[in-house]
C-alpha cells in the first residue's frame, strides 16, 4: 500500500536531516514536535509537518551561514525563508493537500519569530528543544560566552508563559542550568 501524502512528507523531511552537518538536527526537529504536543494536544498536519521541516535549510550544503550576516535575526529570517522553500518542495512532490502546504510554509517563515498563536507555539516548541537538545552541543562548539549570548536571545523570544519550562531542564547537569539561569536573569553573570 502507497504511504499517504503526510507520510511521504515525514520520510522525506527525516531523510534530509538524516544528512545535516549538524548532528542534533533530527533529534531537535523530532524533540520540537514533542514540545508542541505538549504545549497543546491540537497539533494538526501542517503543524506537524513544519516542525518537522523547520530547520531543513541547516540540513544542506548550500544553508544560510551566520558569517554572511551582520544581523543574527536577519541571518533566522533568511533560514527560515530558505527552510519554508525546502519544505515546500518536498510537500508538493508528496502531494500534500494545498492548504496544509500553504500554512506549514508560513508556519516555517515566522517560527523564529511568532506573530500569532499557531506560529508562537512552534517558536516556543522550537526554542525549548534548543534548550533541551541542542544546547549541551552548541556549548561544547561554540564555547561558553556565545551560547550564553545564544541563550538569551532564545529566552527573549520564548512566550512569558513556557519560560518557566526552561528550569525543568537539565536537572542533572549543574553547567547547564546556570547558562539557563543567568540567560533567564535569575543568576548573577
Amino acid at each position: 500500500m502507497a504511504a499517504s501524502p503526510r507520510d511521504c512528507a515525514r520520510e522525506r523531511i527525516r531523510a534530509v536531516l538524516a544528512h545535516s552537518e549538524v548532528p542534533e538536527d533530527p533529534r531537535h526537529a523530532e524533540n520540537t514536535l514533542a514540545w508542541l504536543h505538549r504545549l497543546g494536544p491540537d497539533v494538526d498536519a501542517a503543524l506537524e509537518l513544519a516542525a518537522l521541516g523547520h530547520d531543513l535549510d541547516r540540513a544542506t550544503p548550500d544553508r544560510v551561514r551566520r558569517e554572511d550576516y551582520a544581523d543574527y535575526d536577519r541571518f533566522k529570517a533568511a533560514h527560515a525563508r530558505r527552510s519554508a522553500r525546502l519544505l515546500r518542495r518536498i510537500l508538493e512532490t508528496c502531494g500534500v493537500d494545498p492548504a496544509t502546504i500553504e500554512e506549514a510554509c508560513r508556519l516555517v517563515i515566522h517560527h523564529e519569530t511568532g506573530g500569532d498563536p499557531r506560529s508562537d507555539r512552534l517558536r516556543d516548541a522550537d526554542s525549548l528543544s534548543y534548550f533541551e537538545v541542542n544546547l549541551p552541543l552548541y556549548l561544547a562548539r561554540e564555547g561558553e560566552a556565545e551560547t550564553l549570548r545564544r541563550c538569551r536571545w532564545g529566552v527573549a523570544r520564548l512566550s512569558p508563559g513556557v519560560r518557566h519550562r526552561l528550569l525543568e531542564l537539565h536537572p542533572d547537569q549543574p553547567r547547564l542550568q546556570r547558562l539557563i539561569r543567568r540567560a533567564l536573569g535569575c543568576q548573577p553573570a
